[in-house]
């Protein structure tokens, strides 16, 4: 399949970047974004070239990307803000906030900001890099939203940041975006709970809620007019957490359901301050996989942190759709510019499904309170495939002379 024009059914995604964008940077950026969601073998920029003649030769796809002019984070923020607004939030409603860091190892040695990182994935130390990202659901439909790259220290750049500075100016930065009206709660896991992202949250009207490290020192409340507990680590809590305040709870799963016992306490978590931590474990499952489940808004039940808490799977799906099917890693840039701009436009092709599907769900989308339910990555992607081999082939055979060979043109072809 070759891509000579933008289709005219794409036309209203891309329309707002036009304006911050040049004619051939334009052109660039569509050819991109449709060649990551049509071809198979996404991330190649020699295939790439191929899908989209229409952008030039793959070394100007690279120039582009590598040394580009163009805002690829604001365009983000504002296809994301875009497609939460479309979905009309009504005040009171709940929006997340989910952020988590991707790992994704590189054999390239003259990588910009390549580093000795630990990958989960392989359980080993490799070379690569580490992205943060921050995803926002909301009625179940998970939209990118932010991407930044680490630097590790000594590499030459800008000032040495931590990861979690990083994603305490990200929830600082999504205030000003949030709906007004709605309320946010800001999911990580245990390596993000720290003062600086906890601040963050607490500094503007957010809560949050996170697994906490076994280690940290949890204080529970003493009774009125008694002298306040002495602190203990949050693994010596757990067994008698468990054992004497434990209750049976049967948590929603995708597919049935889910056994669990869990266990509350409030009290105050060391360098965070006052909190509720719920205690969650299997009544078979062995010790070392209780987790303890921490949150600023202590007015929830027990199930319904650990339910809230579980929320943040969405943002690993959203990590295997964006590796698995649109390329995410497989990017053989050397400047620092070009690897955050492929990562930029392939959010940017997953919003663009995103958006396809919420047009075919129309009003559905826009019920409040409604969790929406959208087809698999793999659903979307055949349909935009198929949507756009139709439109190429309607463009082929258009035309007023021999209306019956062009009828039967258009049927073999549609039918191939």
């Amino acid at each position: 399949m070759i891509l000579s024009r933008l289709p005219s059914f794409l036309q209203r995604f891309f329309r707002p970047f036009r304006t911050a964008l040049s004619d051939d940077q334009f052109r660039h950026l569509w050819c991109l974004v449709l060649g990551l969601a049509v071809n198979l073998r996404a991330a190649k920029l020699l295939h790439l070239s191929h899908l989209a003649p229409a952008g030039g030769h793959r070394t100007r796809h690279g120039a582009f990307l590598a040394h580009g002019d163009w805002d690829a984070p604001a365009l983000l923020a504002e296809a994301g803000t875009d497609l939460l607004n479309s979905m009309r939030p009504r005040a009171g409603e709940v929006i997340y906030l989910i952020l988590d860091d991707n790992r994704i190892p590189k054999r390239g040695k003259k990588m910009d900001h390549v580093s000795k990182i630990w990958d989960h994935k392989q359980q080993r130390f490799v070379r690569g890099h580490i992205a943060l990202f921050a995803a926002v659901a909301f009625r179940g439909v998970v939209l990118p939203w932010k991407v930044e790259l680490w630097k590790p220290k000594g590499h030459p750049g800008p000032r040495y940041r931590k990861l979690t500075d990083m994603a305490a100016a990200i929830v600082k930065a999504f205030a000003a975006a949030a709906p007004e009206g709605v309320k946010v709660r800001v999911l990580f896991d245990a390596f993000y709970l720290c003062p600086q992202v906890a601040g963050a949250c607490e500094g503007n009207g957010f809560t949050f809620f996170s697994v906490a490290a076994r280690n940290r020192t949890f204080t529970t409340d003493g009774k009125r007019g008694k002298r306040r507990a002495k602190g203990k680590s949050i693994a010596r809590l757990m067994p008698g957490l468990i054992r004497h305040k434990g209750r049976r709870v049967r948590m929603r799963r995708s597919r049935g359901h889910a056994t669990l016992r869990i266990a509350s306490a409030d009290g105050h978590l060391s360098r965070i301050g006052r909190v509720r931590m719920v205690v969650s474990k299997r009544p078979r499952g062995p010790w070392k996989k209780c987790i303890a489940v921490v949150t600023s808004e202590t007015g929830l039940r027990p199930r319904q942190v650990v339910a809230i808490y579980e929320t943040r799977w969405l943002i690993e799906v959203l990590f295997k759709e964006l590796r698995q099917d649109l390329g995410l890693a497989d990017y053989q840039m050397i400047a620092e510019e070009g690897v955050l701009h492929h990562l930029h436009v392939c959010c940017l092709a997953h919003l663009l499904l995103t958006h396809r599907s919420l047009d075919a769900l129309g009003a559905k989308a826009k019920e409040g309170h409604e969790r929406v339910t959208l087809p698999p990555m793999s659903t979307r992607l055949a349909h935009l495939r198929a949507h756009i081999a139709r439109d190429q082939i309607e463009r082929l055979v258009k035309g007023e002379q021999h209306a019956a060979l062009r009828q039967r043109l258009r049927d073999y072809l549609l039918a191939a």
